[in-house]
């Protein structure tokens, strides 16, 4: 198997280290705008990998993601403290839609999966742009949330996060749902009086921008996670992962990217799950996709507006 990594700066360094970590790849191609920053990392990389391993690290430029399997995208500005996500969408869209274009032109039979901010709407960006399937198209979505939330019940319950059995659908961002119709604790199932749900739920909205705060970014959280989802996508046996996947008419929602339960394997998404839920969380579901279809229509205005994009040429290794 073949992997890329476009974007290696902090978050995507840290998801090229993780992936070569967890997965056995024949190669991994490192792919940066910035001078000597993909060889940089793919050095580093080799060198804390332990032991004996198969997978070759290099650098490269987007013509060495021919063949890919899978292909992370990570390029674009980061978000930084007192920002939201969607405070990137002017900065990105550009980028998005033009690595997104290049990508299916050069990796025809490789799934993308997208980390840029804000994820959703950049997903719903980068499948129109690179014109692969729905089913090769995938942000990774919820799944960070959805770890984040069970790091929050396990401290609230005084048990291991192992021991939680929660997800978040919706939006990677203010618009998360957690869904604690379904979420239990040591197997039982979870009773929270309203006011401890809005409790947690503003815990969980706002821990990102506590980390960002306090260390300027995140990383390692997205980069496991996102591990955790390349694993699950090359897996020959499916598995439910919450991810970020254009919908088509699932949840009562079409044409946007939206975190739901992916049922993942053998290098693309086989299905969407469609849980029964409750009235509210149907509700926060279905306004998250509401709400990200705007941002959408902005993006395409914004896109038409032809915004200075990066070069693709800039993308070429050192």
């Amino acid at each position: 198997m073949r992997a890329g990594v476009v974007g290696v700066g902090k978050l995507g360094g840290a998801v090229a280290f993780a992936l070569a970590q967890e997965i056995p790849w024949d190669e991994l191609v490192l792919v940066d705008a910035l001078e000597g920053l993909a060889w940089a990392q793919a050095e580093d990389i080799r060198h804390g990998l332990p032991g004996p391993t198969p997978t070759v690290v290099r650098a490269g430029d987007l013509a060495d993601l021919a063949g890919a399997d899978v292909v992370v995208l990570a390029a674009g500005k980061g978000r930084k403290p007192g920002m939201t996500r969607l405070d990137l969408l002017h900065a990105n869209a550009g980028l998005v839609a033009s690595l997104g274009a290049a990508i299916g032109q050069v990796a025809r039979k490789a799934t993308l999966v997208v980390l840029t901010n804000p994820m959703d709407v950049m997903t719903t960006l980068a499948r129109q742009a690179s014109g692969l399937p729905r089913e090769r198209v995938i942000g990774s979505g919820t799944l960070v949330d959805s770890v984040r939330l069970r790091v929050l019940l396990a401290d609230r319950f005084r048990a291991s996060p192992a021991e939680v059995d929660a997800s978040v659908l919706g939006e990677h961002g203010d618009r998360a749902v957690p869904i604690f119709s379904r979420a239990k604790v040591r197997g039982e199932p979870l009773e929270l009086d309203p006011g401890s749900k809005r409790e947690i739920i503003e815990q969980l909205r706002g821990l990102s921008a506590r980390v960002i705060e306090g260390k300027g970014g995140t990383a390692f959280g997205p980069a496991g996670c996102t591990a955790v989802l390349v694993r699950s996508l090359v897996s020959p046996t499916p598995g439910v992962v919450p991810a970020s996947v254009v919908l088509r008419g699932e949840y009562g929602l079409r044409d946007v990217a939206v975190g739901v339960p992916a049922v993942l394997g053998q290098g693309r998404l086989i299905r969407v799950e469609e849980w029964p839920l409750r009235s509210d969380e149907q509700a926060g579901l279905q306004e998250a996709g509401h709400d990200l279809s705007r941002y959408v229509e902005d993006a395409a205005i914004v896109l038409g507006q032809a915004v200075r994009h990066a070069r693709l040429e800039d993308f070429a290794a050192p």
